[in-house]
């Protein structure tokens, strides 16, 4: 019981003096400071790093599934009204949070200052709590990517022969719907489902990625577009699909 609550007080004297930190951030502070300013983006709650218990709703979820990159990488983070920080980062495809290594505490935030994340040539913009992947395409219009986790708790692994209803979410695999696509797959512990959604983003603006939206994005190409779609074709629901037929809009190429 006493070293319980050792280990207790210690963590407790460490997240004050992260707090402590977070408190005396200065608008005016460096760069360098690094996870100092990240600091300030107010942290919420730490991950401790290392093996993942038996029971862990993510364990076994690849990691660049349930984050947003592959790996925690050195990044800059851009804050509303501050200067930017720099750090190890990676973002939560679950929660749509921030994460950050800290001496092998992983750290998470979900600061409402946060507006940008870049990571090598990987720029993330944060709107509505969200995290899209901004993907540039010729012209003034680019792609917004989203994509989402989402761990179905209520959902456990069968034992033993008994039916659990991860059986039939194996067999449903990917498919799309009003342009979003899902990928149903089987965790370790939980499965989890996948959702990938395209957006537009313009004007530092993210929008959703619709017919009357490319009207207004591509207002030379609405009699194109009006051709398109009415000889049967539909919207576009991969990136890689989006990303081509933006391409041949901004160019002037045949839908």
């Amino acid at each position: 019981m006493k070293k319980a609550e050792s280990r207790q007080g210690r963590r407790n004297l460490r997240l004050f003096g992260l707090f402590h930190i977070f408190t005396h951030y200065s608008d005016n502070m460096d760069v360098k400071t690094g996870i100092s300013g990240l600091l300030a983006a107010c942290l919420l709650l730490i991950l401790p790093m290392g093996a993942a218990a038996q029971d862990d709703p993510r364990q076994g979820i690849p990691a660049d599934v349930y984050y947003l990159l592959p790996s925690f990488s050195q990044g800059m983070v851009y804050l509303a009204g501050q200067g930017p920080a720099q750090g190890q980062l990676n973002i939560c495809a679950e929660d749509q949070t921030l994460r950050f290594m800290d001496n092998g505490v992983e750290l998470s935030s979900n600061a409402d200052n946060i507006v940008k994340v870049q990571v090598d040539t990987a720029v993330f913009v944060r709107s509505d709590g969200f995290f899209y992947r901004i993907y540039q395409v010729p012209g003034d219009t680019w792609i917004a990517y989203l994509r989402k986790v989402e761990i179905l708790r209520d959902v456990k692994k069968g034992a033993y022969g008994m039916e659990s209803r991860i059986s039939s979410i194996r067999t449903a695999g990917s498919f799309s719907s009003d342009g979003v696509m899902y990928t149903l797959e089987q965790a370790a512990n939980y499965p989890y489902n996948v959702t990938e959604t395209c957006f537009l983003y313009r004007d530092g603006q993210v929008i959703p990625f619709n017919k009357r939206n490319l009207r207004k994005c591509y207002p030379d190409r609405k009699d194109d577009m009006e051709a398109y779609f009415k000889s049967g074709h539909s919207l576009p629901e991969s990136l890689e699909d989006t990303r081509n037929f933006l391409i041949r809009l901004s160019s002037g190429a045949d839908l």
